[in-house]
């Protein structure tokens, strides 16, 4: 533990610094808690409670933002969430406070190594944030798109896997909801909105086998028994009939009559049965192409929408596969950086480094606020700080601190007369009489009334060259 007034180590048994005198009992009562909230957080992590961790570790920060324990774990839970842009904040400003030893290095490389999985991070924001606004417009299907990409880039995302449940939930596919809730379900466990939608869904169910049972169950075969109490009465003696002709001319000429009948009464009846039914495939027919003619229209339109919708979505792949921008990854480190020295009282190179980088990316309020701060500093005395950085190391004879100095004042104030002059100092002490005269003539010919037109004409003549 660092004293929080000078930074120096101090023993957690002390009350008091040893070198400032600063009273450490309400320092060391918030570090407690800290950790007491850190491990609170990890045990929710364990049992997959991530959303309650998440909300753990948070408080933990407040009490203590120097527990680079509890803002790894942070950023671990936060990656699960599939919320790879806030884990490696959690991770650069852990980096940042304790640089030695911190397990924050294997985890952003781990991430730095795999463009890939960069990439797939910021188009994932891009999708979700596109498909939220589409959602907020009342585009349903097109949001639907959009997420079914986000969430195939990022299973554990969870938040896509809610708001894609939500949707299906607004368009009545119920079962589709239910499937994108059980996984969300399954990265946490007790996320309380995907409870709640479970819950408004009412919940997952059991599957029912009973009836299945039933089914496969063979019915039970019923046996006849017979009754004891049936008397058998004895037949009397076998006699043979003898044979008779009539029989068999009876069956002949019933025979003949039933063909005859059948002639006569019941083939136009089959007949008629027989065109009924033609009658009914043609109507029959008739109706399908119709409901096919439909489906083939509808088709169409579909098709068309869907069209346009990939397209458009071609469209932004395309924008993002393009992007040439630092990722998001890097404008945190250089947001860090700038916070950094801005802190330690470089004013003017932590404007330098903030001026120009693309903010549209980043989500995190506490970096915006840090450029906006940064930002809302004078240029003009910032690049005036530098070129008298810049001075001072050329007097020294330390020329390479000196270029970058001066390049910092130029960058900020386009028009530092002293730094553009000392340019050519610079490189005439070098020895590159090219480079000094272009300095010295942009001098003598872009700021006339300023008080280094004279040293640099003096300079020209030094070198032998007209202005």
């Amino acid at each position: 533990m660092n004293c929080p007034r000078c930074n120096t180590p101090v023993n957690m048994q002390m009350n008091r610094c040893q070198r400032c005198g600063q009273n450490l009992q309400t320092y060391k009562k918030a570090v407690r808690i800290s950790a007491s909230l850190y491990n609170e957080g990890l045990d929710k992590a364990r049992v997959r409670d991530l959303s309650g961790a998440v909300e753990t570790l948070e408080k933990s920060l407040v009490y203590y933002k120097g527990n680079t324990n509890a803002r790894n774990l942070l950023g671990l839970v936060y990656y699960e969430l599939g919320e790879t842009v806030k884990a490696l904040t959690q991770w650069i400003l852990s980096k940042n406070i304790s640089p030695e030893g911190n397990e924050a290095d294997y985890y952003i490389d781990s991430i730095q190594s795999n463009p890939q999985a960069l990439d797939n991070a910021g188009l994932t924001i891009k999708k979700y944030n596109s498909a939220l606004a589409a959602a907020k417009q009342g585009n349903e299907d097109l949001a639907i798109i959009q997420l079914k990409k986000v969430v195939s880039l990022t299973p554990n995302f969870v938040r896509g896997q809610q708001l894609i449940a939500l949707l299906y939930m607004m368009i009545g596919e119920n079962d589709k909801a239910k499937k994108h809730l059980k996984k969300a379900a399954r990265v946490d466990v007790n996320n309380t909105t995907t409870l709640k939608y479970i819950e408004e869904l009412g919940g997952f169910g059991d599957s029912d086998d009973t009836s299945s049972d039933k089914k496969n169950q063979t019915p039970e075969r019923k046996i006849f028994k017979g009754d004891s109490s049936v008397e058998v009465k004895e037949v009397g003696s076998y006699k043979p009939e003898r044979t008779r002709a009539f029989p068999f001319i009876n069956v002949i000429i019933g025979v003949i009559i039933g063909l005859f009948v059948g002639l006569v009464l019941v083939m136009p009846t089959i007949s008629s049965k027989s065109n009924q039914e033609k009658a009914n495939e043609i109507s029959e027919y008739g109706t399908k192409l119709a409901e096919r003619d439909s489906q083939i229209a509808s088709m169409q339109h579909e098709k068309e929408t869907l069209d346009a919708q990939v397209q458009s979505l071609t469209n932004q792949l395309n924008e993002a596969l393009n992007d040439d921008s630092l990722s998001v990854a890097q404008v945190y480190e250089k947001i860090i950086e700038a916070y950094k020295m801005y802190t330690e009282g470089d004013k003017a190179q932590a404007l330098a480094t903030v001026m120009g980088l693309d903010m549209s990316e980043v989500t995190n309020e506490t970096a915006k606020n840090i450029v906006n701060t940064i930002s809302s500093e004078d240029t003009k005395k910032a690049s005036a700080d530098a070129f008298e950085k810049g001075r001072k190391a050329y007097n020294s004879g330390k020329y390479d601190d000196a270029k970058k100095y001066l390049q910092e004042a130029v960058d900020l104030n386009k028009d530092n007369v002293d730094a553009i002059y000392f340019f050519g100092r610079l490189y005439h002490k070098q020895g590159d009489k090219e480079k000094a005269t272009e300095y010295y003539r942009k001098v003598v010919k872009d700021y006339p009334d300023s008080e280094r037109v004279s040293e640099a004409r003096a300079r020209l003549n030094e070198l032998g060259v007209s202005e």
